[in-house]
C-alpha cells in the first residue's frame, strides 16, 4: 500500500515539474505495475487542467489522454484476468 501511495506522489510531482515526455510514460508504467490504478484517471484529468489548452467553444467531454488511460485500464483488467501468475 505504501508503494502505491509513493508511486502516486512521484507521478504527481513529475506532472508538476517534468516535461510531458517524462510524466506520460511514468503514468503508464504505474498503470501497468499496479492493479486497479484508478488514481491514474484523476492524474490525467489533473494533467488536462494544468497543461491543457484552456476552454474552447465546444470542449470535448474527455481528453484523448484520459481516454487512452481509461482504455488501458480496462484492457489490463481483461489481460490480468487471463494471465496466470507462476510465482
Amino acid at each position: 500500500m505504501i508503494r502505491r501511495i509513493l508511486c502516486s506522489v512521484v507521478i504527481l510531482i513529475s506532472i508538476l515539474f517534468l516535461p510531458y515526455w517524462v510524466y506520460i510514460p511514468v503514468l503508464f508504467v504505474g498503470i501497468i505495475l499496479f492493479p486497479f490504478f484508478w488514481e491514474g484517471i484523476f492524474l490525467v484529468f489533473l494533467i488536462d487542467v494544468i497543461h491543457g489548452n484552456g476552454m474552447k467553444i465546444f470542449p470535448s467531454l474527455i481528453s484523448p489522454l484520459a481516454l487512452s488511460v481509461l482504455v488501458a485500464l480496462v484492457a489490463l483488467l481483461y489481460i490480468r484476468e487471463r494471465l496466470r501468475s507462476y510465482v
